[in-house]
Protein backbone atom coordinates (compact mmCIF):
# COMPACT_ATOMS: atom_id res chain seq x y z
CA UNK A 1 0.00 0.00 0.00
CA UNK A 2 1.05 3.61 -0.46
CA UNK A 3 2.71 5.18 2.55
CA UNK A 4 0.40 8.21 2.23
CA UNK A 5 -1.62 9.83 -0.52
CA UNK A 6 0.62 10.92 -3.39
CA UNK A 7 3.56 8.72 -2.38
CA UNK A 8 4.53 5.09 -2.74
CA UNK A 9 7.15 2.91 -1.07
CA UNK A 10 8.95 1.93 -4.28
CA UNK A 11 9.12 3.09 -7.90
CA UNK A 12 5.87 2.67 -9.80
CA UNK A 13 6.17 1.84 -13.50
CA UNK A 14 2.81 1.53 -15.23
CA UNK A 15 1.99 0.55 -18.81
CA UNK A 16 -1.64 1.27 -19.65
CA UNK A 17 -3.35 0.20 -22.86
CA UNK A 18 -6.59 0.98 -24.60
CA UNK A 19 -8.12 2.26 -27.82
CA UNK A 20 -9.24 5.90 -28.16
CA UNK A 21 -12.14 6.98 -26.00
CA UNK A 22 -11.80 4.47 -23.17
CA UNK A 23 -10.33 6.95 -20.66
CA UNK A 24 -6.58 6.28 -20.89
CA UNK A 25 -5.52 9.91 -20.74
CA UNK A 26 -7.84 11.05 -17.97
CA UNK A 27 -7.23 7.97 -15.82
CA UNK A 28 -3.48 8.31 -16.39
CA UNK A 29 -3.62 11.87 -15.09
CA UNK A 30 -5.64 10.77 -12.06
CA UNK A 31 -3.17 7.99 -11.24
CA UNK A 32 -0.16 10.25 -11.68
CA UNK A 33 -1.63 12.84 -9.31
CA UNK A 34 -2.59 10.32 -6.65
CA UNK A 35 0.57 8.22 -6.84
CA UNK A 36 3.13 10.98 -7.20
CA UNK A 37 4.25 9.89 -10.67
CA UNK A 38 6.29 12.65 -12.31
CA UNK A 39 6.79 11.16 -15.78
CA UNK A 40 3.70 10.51 -17.91
CA UNK A 41 4.24 9.48 -21.54
CA UNK A 42 1.60 9.32 -24.25
CA UNK A 43 2.02 6.79 -27.03
CA UNK A 44 0.78 9.38 -29.53
CA UNK A 45 3.68 11.69 -28.71
CA UNK A 46 6.22 8.87 -28.67
CA UNK A 47 5.01 8.00 -32.17
CA UNK A 48 5.54 11.57 -33.37
CA UNK A 49 9.00 11.66 -31.77
CA UNK A 50 10.01 8.40 -33.44
CA UNK A 51 8.64 9.18 -36.90
CA UNK A 52 11.56 11.26 -38.29
CA UNK A 53 14.13 8.86 -36.83
CA UNK A 54 12.85 5.72 -38.55
CA UNK A 55 14.12 3.98 -41.66
CA UNK A 56 12.31 4.68 -44.90
CA UNK A 57 10.67 1.24 -44.75
CA UNK A 58 9.41 1.78 -41.20
CA UNK A 59 8.17 5.28 -42.05
CA UNK A 60 5.96 3.77 -44.76
CA UNK A 61 4.32 1.57 -42.14
CA UNK A 62 3.99 4.32 -39.53
CA UNK A 63 3.12 7.00 -42.09
CA UNK A 64 -0.56 6.06 -42.20
CA UNK A 65 -3.15 6.19 -39.44
CA UNK A 66 -3.45 2.89 -37.63
CA UNK A 67 -7.06 2.57 -38.76
CA UNK A 68 -5.86 2.76 -42.37
CA UNK A 69 -2.86 0.47 -41.97
CA UNK A 70 -4.83 -2.53 -43.27
CA UNK A 71 -4.27 -1.01 -46.73
CA UNK A 72 -0.67 -2.19 -46.54
CA UNK A 73 -1.86 -5.81 -46.67
CA UNK A 74 -4.71 -5.85 -49.17
CA UNK A 75 -8.46 -5.70 -48.74
CA UNK A 76 -10.06 -4.65 -45.50
CA UNK A 77 -10.68 -7.56 -43.14
CA UNK A 78 -10.26 -8.29 -39.44
CA UNK A 79 -7.05 -10.13 -40.28
CA UNK A 80 -5.55 -7.20 -42.20
CA UNK A 81 -6.68 -4.61 -39.63
CA UNK A 82 -4.87 -6.72 -37.04
CA UNK A 83 -1.80 -7.09 -39.27
CA UNK A 84 -1.58 -3.32 -39.70
CA UNK A 85 -1.94 -2.80 -35.95
CA UNK A 86 0.76 -5.35 -35.17
CA UNK A 87 3.13 -3.99 -37.81
CA UNK A 88 2.94 -0.47 -36.41
CA UNK A 89 3.13 -1.82 -32.87
CA UNK A 90 6.28 -3.81 -33.61
CA UNK A 91 8.05 -0.60 -34.59
CA UNK A 92 6.78 1.57 -31.76
CA UNK A 93 7.20 -1.05 -29.06
CA UNK A 94 10.92 -1.19 -29.76
CA UNK A 95 10.99 2.31 -28.33
CA UNK A 96 8.58 1.42 -25.54
CA UNK A 97 10.86 -1.44 -24.48
CA UNK A 98 13.78 0.99 -24.30
CA UNK A 99 11.80 3.55 -22.28
CA UNK A 100 10.58 0.96 -19.78
CA UNK A 101 14.02 -0.63 -19.46
CA UNK A 102 15.53 2.79 -18.70
CA UNK A 103 12.90 3.47 -16.03
CA UNK A 104 13.63 0.09 -14.44
CA UNK A 105 17.40 0.74 -14.43
CA UNK A 106 16.94 4.21 -12.96
CA UNK A 107 14.40 3.19 -10.34
CA UNK A 108 12.12 5.90 -11.74
CA UNK A 109 8.38 6.34 -11.38
CA UNK A 110 6.82 6.40 -14.84
CA UNK A 111 3.44 5.97 -16.49
CA UNK A 112 3.14 5.20 -20.21
CA UNK A 113 -0.20 4.88 -21.99
CA UNK A 114 -0.56 3.45 -25.46
CA UNK A 115 -2.94 2.18 -28.11
CA UNK A 116 -0.30 -0.40 -29.09
CA UNK A 117 -0.77 -2.56 -26.01
CA UNK A 118 0.64 -5.81 -27.33
CA UNK A 119 2.26 -7.77 -24.48
CA UNK A 120 3.96 -10.22 -26.85
CA UNK A 121 5.95 -7.26 -28.20
CA UNK A 122 7.20 -6.24 -24.74
CA UNK A 123 10.27 -8.08 -23.47
CA UNK A 124 9.41 -10.71 -20.87
CA UNK A 125 11.89 -9.45 -18.28
CA UNK A 126 10.35 -5.98 -18.58
CA UNK A 127 6.76 -7.19 -18.25
CA UNK A 128 7.76 -9.01 -15.08
CA UNK A 129 9.08 -5.81 -13.47
CA UNK A 130 6.27 -3.38 -14.29
CA UNK A 131 2.54 -3.15 -13.71
CA UNK A 132 0.51 -3.33 -16.88
CA UNK A 133 -3.24 -3.34 -17.45
CA UNK A 134 -5.75 -2.67 -20.20
CA UNK A 135 -8.76 -0.37 -20.17
CA UNK A 136 -11.67 -1.09 -22.48
CA UNK A 137 -15.37 -0.35 -22.85
CA UNK A 138 -17.51 -3.37 -23.55
CA UNK A 139 -20.40 -1.40 -25.06
CA UNK A 140 -19.60 0.15 -28.42
CA UNK A 141 -22.24 2.87 -28.02
CA UNK A 142 -20.66 4.08 -24.77
CA UNK A 143 -17.20 4.04 -26.37
CA UNK A 144 -18.52 6.15 -29.26
CA UNK A 145 -20.18 8.67 -26.95
CA UNK A 146 -16.99 9.06 -24.89
CA UNK A 147 -15.06 9.80 -28.08
CA UNK A 148 -17.54 12.48 -29.07
CA UNK A 149 -17.25 14.07 -25.61
CA UNK A 150 -13.47 13.89 -25.13
CA UNK A 151 -12.80 17.39 -26.49
CA UNK A 152 -14.46 18.70 -23.31
CA UNK A 153 -11.93 17.04 -21.02
CA UNK A 154 -8.57 15.89 -22.39
CA UNK A 155 -8.26 16.55 -26.15
CA UNK A 156 -9.48 20.12 -26.42
CA UNK A 157 -8.64 20.66 -30.08
CA UNK A 158 -9.30 17.12 -31.25
CA UNK A 159 -13.00 16.44 -31.78
CA UNK A 160 -13.71 12.73 -31.57
CA UNK A 161 -16.01 12.27 -34.54
CA UNK A 162 -13.16 11.29 -36.87
CA UNK A 163 -12.12 8.54 -34.48
CA UNK A 164 -15.69 7.55 -33.68
CA UNK A 165 -16.20 6.94 -37.40
CA UNK A 166 -13.33 4.42 -37.23
CA UNK A 167 -14.52 2.70 -34.08
CA UNK A 168 -15.27 -0.66 -35.71
CA UNK A 169 -11.62 -0.88 -36.79
CA UNK A 170 -10.32 0.23 -33.40
CA UNK A 171 -12.43 -2.39 -31.68
CA UNK A 172 -10.83 -5.11 -33.80
CA UNK A 173 -7.53 -3.93 -32.28
CA UNK A 174 -9.15 -3.89 -28.84
CA UNK A 175 -10.26 -7.50 -29.26
CA UNK A 176 -6.71 -8.52 -30.15
CA UNK A 177 -5.24 -6.73 -27.11
CA UNK A 178 -7.85 -8.34 -24.85
CA UNK A 179 -6.92 -11.76 -26.20
CA UNK A 180 -3.26 -11.05 -25.44
CA UNK A 181 -4.15 -9.90 -21.93
CA UNK A 182 -5.88 -13.21 -21.34
CA UNK A 183 -2.84 -15.14 -22.60
CA UNK A 184 -0.43 -13.16 -20.42
CA UNK A 185 -2.64 -12.95 -17.33
CA UNK A 186 -2.84 -9.15 -17.52
CA UNK A 187 -5.68 -7.42 -15.68
CA UNK A 188 -8.36 -5.60 -17.67
CA UNK A 189 -10.90 -2.97 -16.60
CA UNK A 190 -14.24 -2.37 -18.29
CA UNK A 191 -14.71 1.40 -18.00
CA UNK A 192 -18.48 1.71 -18.29
CA UNK A 193 -18.58 3.80 -15.10
CA UNK A 194 -15.66 6.24 -15.24
CA UNK A 195 -15.58 7.37 -11.60
CA UNK A 196 -15.87 3.80 -10.32
CA UNK A 197 -13.23 2.50 -12.73
CA UNK A 198 -10.60 5.12 -11.98
CA UNK A 199 -10.94 4.46 -8.24
CA UNK A 200 -10.86 0.71 -8.81
CA UNK A 201 -7.64 1.06 -10.81
CA UNK A 202 -6.07 3.36 -8.22
CA UNK A 203 -6.77 0.89 -5.43
CA UNK A 204 -5.48 -1.97 -7.58
CA UNK A 205 -2.16 -0.21 -8.19
CA UNK A 206 -1.83 0.82 -4.53
CA UNK A 207 -2.36 -2.78 -3.48
CA UNK A 208 0.73 -3.78 -5.50
CA UNK A 209 3.01 -1.09 -4.08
Amino acid sequence: MAAEEGTVKKPVILLIGGIPGVGKSSISGYLAKNLGIDIVLSGDYLREFARPLLSEEDRKIIGVSVYESWNLFGNESRENITRGFLSQGEILNRGMNSVLARAIRNGATLLAETLYFIPSQIETEILEKITSFYIYISQKEVNSQRLLERAKYTHFSSPGKRLSDQLDRYRVMMDYSLEECQKFGIKTFDNLDYLHTREQILQYVKSLY
